[in-house]
């Protein structure tokens, strides 16, 4: 089977990051141990103005980190002028339109939502174990971000660019906790979304959007230990909540129905939202609401249900 020719915007970003990377290896390569791309541009689904791009740089010493950072810094937002990457309106290192887009920039870039790249030194992960160890990271990393679907992704989805190839050494760890955060991280930016829907209404749908997508992914981790492609990865998420006893399901078949969340009714959910990601959304703030109402209770309803799977051990 041919693979899919690369869109125009996926081949803007492998020059961007081409050139990033090669700039890197020009001023540090001998401080680089590697650097690793993940994400939808390691993906090929890169869209531009609409996507970012997730990279780690590891660095071979703690001395250099502060300077690789401030170097990487400076040359990505040369390299987004020069490339027309529109990183600015995507980014969270990048300007808002308002002090209230300045203001939630600031608290994603805390979050490390929406950072285009993150510069560690040899002994702030460890790799064999699945852990985030930096110290201003620990906090984040040990109570709210899920390290299950980040470390997964960097796995199986990863590309590396520079140096020693990190992907096998990867275990993910597949704990109760890190599982229960999987799905915690996109039901939480879900209900961001609700709340900024009348206010930005088109950050709140892109919020819903990538929090529906991060469910997809989390959701077929804990079910079924692995991503699979495509159209099989959203099928196995709006078949989530289903039962294989007959009474549990007839119940569950009664409630989805009332709730408008039937199998097809979240994959229509799901292609809408794929369709907002390639397009963009030009909604009003009502409709950006509903769409956002509609996501976080797919969510909600889909989490309770696999939670109450794995407690009951079904």
């Amino acid at each position: 089977m041919m693979n899919n020719p690369k869109t125009v915007d996926q081949q803007k970003a492998d020059a961007f990051l081409e050139e990033f990377v090669g700039e890197i290896g020009k001023a540090y390569g001998s401080e680089i141990d590697f650097i690793l791309l993940f994400g939808s541009a390691a993906r090929g689904e890169f869209v531009l103005g609409k996507s970012d791009v997730d990279l780690i740089i590891q660095v071979k010493s703690d001395a250099v980190v502060r300077s690789v950072e401030q170097f990487a810094e400076q040359l990505f937002w040369q390299l987004d002028e020069k490339h027309g990457m529109q990183f600015k309106r995507v980014v969270s290192t990048g300007k808002g339109g308002s002090l209230l887009e300045d203001a939630l920039k600031l608290l994603e870039k805390q979050a490390r939502l929406y950072k285009p790249f993150e510069v560690f030194g040899p002994d702030d992960i460890d790799w064999r174990s699945g852990k985030i160890k930096r110290l201003d990271l620990l906090p984040g990393a040990t109570l709210v971000a899920s390290q299950l679907t980040l470390f997964y992704k960097m796995k199986h989805e990863g590309k590396i660019l520079f140096g020693r190839d990190i992907r096998p050494e990867i275990k993910p760890r597949f704990t109760w906790w890190e599982k229960l955060k999987a799905i915690w991280v996109p039901q939480s930016i879900a209900f961001a979304s609700i709340i900024l829907a009348l206010l930005l209404p088109q950050k709140a749908v892109g919020y819903a959007v990538k929090a529906l997508f991060y469910e997809v992914d989390s959701v077929n981790i804990i079910q079924r230990g692995m991503i699979p492609p495509g159209q099989e990865k959203m099928a196995s998420f709006a078949e989530a909540s289903q039962f294989d006893e007959r009474i549990l399901d007839d119940v569950r078949f009664f409630l989805e129905k009332k709730l408008g969340l039937l199998s097809e009714q979240k994959m229509q959910l799901l292609r809408r939202a794929a369709q907002i990601k390639r397009e963009g959304f030009c909604g009003g703030r009502m409709e950006a609401l509903y769409f956002s109402l509609t996501a976080f209770g797919a969510i909600w309803q889909t989490n309770a249900v696999v939670i109450l799977k794995a407690g009951a051990g079904l």
